[in-house]
């Protein structure tokens, strides 16, 4: 009971200050290391040894935006019994905040009675398949949990809070158990409570770029300005004059401003498709002809983490922009800025907008 507590205590201090949940999404090139702590006891057939502080850790390497491979390491000592966990897992991101993995495993156990399940020693070799899940509560909190079906009678379950320090450091404080086979009779569990700290370093976007390097430039400062009037000019008639309409859309744009149209893109995806290449047909031929500057406002639906929202508006501005380059358009007339998330999801939510300001 009283590591109990010390634990709770550990764990409270730790949401604190920082958050660490397993990673759903990835960047191409960026590695992560974690490492932790868990005060894990063990039980077979009536056989219990109270908890050790026992040392986890691990890789996780970004492939792309979709893959990425890891390693884990989880000590299994006891009071009285010894052993170690180590998983080779390859992941795959479904959508920001879930992903799927599969993976080999093996689970050593050894110093247990022969009473618990007939040996002193017990190795499983697992196959697995397993799901991360996370939820966001605010910018900065949120919680996470983890579950994996194996051979040999596996199931490991894992679920914590997370607050973030920043983008690249993270702690956690949850709980972890781990069932396994120890005979044909009798299986061995493992659980306790558990925190952890994991760092992030490197990556790139879809195009070889350095993330930092694309955010370098980003006007945030534009999220703050809400416009009252925004003025819209029609592409129909020819002389039409521009018409002033109420803004309920939360852009950033002054009277000389003209809203020119709207670039949209795949939910979770910041690649241009040929429609939406056509789109900008106009855009592009006034922006080589009057030399003017023009403002990409980029958007995302909210299903993703504040920070996740912000990295891929970006990503959708800069694929409006090196297409609108391809073709001619003096870049240095091209002023990103971010909007983050809409408030509903949906299509409509995904976009870059174009204004053309003079």
């Amino acid at each position: 009971m009283k590591k109990t507590l010390i634990m709770l205590a550990l764990a409270a201090s730790v949401t604190g200050v920082a958050f660490a949940s397993p990673q759903t999404s990835f960047k191409e090139g960026q590695t992560e290391i974690n490492v932790g702590m868990w005060d894990a006891e063990a039980h077979s057939n009536g056989y219990k040894s109270d908890g050790e502080w026992n040392f986890l850790g691990g890789v996780t390497y970004g492939i792309n935006e979709k893959w990425a491979a890891q390693y884990q390491y989880t000590g299994l000592h006891t009071d009285h019994t010894d052993g170690n966990m180590n998983e080779i897992n390859a992941l795959y991101s479904f959508h920001p905040q879930v992903a799927g993995y599969v993976g080999w495993n093996r689970i050593y156990m050894k110093d247990f009675p022969k009473s618990a399940f007939g040996s002193d020693n017990q190795t499983n070799n697992i196959a697995q398949i397993g799901v991360i899940a996370r939820q966001p509560i605010n910018d900065v909190v949120d919680v996470y949990a983890r579950g994996a079906l194996g051979t040999e009678d596996t199931s490991i379950w894992e679920a914590g809070v997370n607050l973030a320090l920043d983008k690249n450091v993270d702690l956690n404080a949850g709980y972890h158990y781990m069932n396994t086979r120890g005979n044909s009779e009798n299986n061995v569990s493992y659980k306790g409570f558990i925190a952890g700290v994991s760092y992030r370093f490197g990556g790139k976007d879809h195009r070889g770029e350095v993330f930092e390097d694309t955010e370098k430039d980003l006007d945030y400062e534009a999220q703050a300005e809400e416009p009252s009037v925004v003025t819209i000019s029609s592409n129909e008639g020819g002389n039409a004059a521009p018409i002033e309409v109420p803004a309920d859309e939360p852009v950033k744009a002054p009277e000389n401003d003209y809203y020119m149209n709207s670039v949209h893109f795949d939910s979770d995806s910041a690649a241009l498709s040929d429609s939406q290449k056509a789109n900008l047909k106009d855009f592009i031929a006034k922006a080589k002809e009057t030399g003017h500057t023009f403002k990409l406002v980029g958007r995302a639906d909210p299903t993703g983490s504040a920070d996740y929202n912000k990295e891929l508006a970006a990503r959708r501005i800069e694929s409006v922009k090196a297409y609108a380059v391809s073709q001619g358009v003096d870049g240095s007339k091209l002023i990103p800025m971010i909007k983050g998330a809409e408030g509903a999801t949906g299509p409509e939510s995904r976009r870059v907008d174009v204004f053309e300001h003079k």
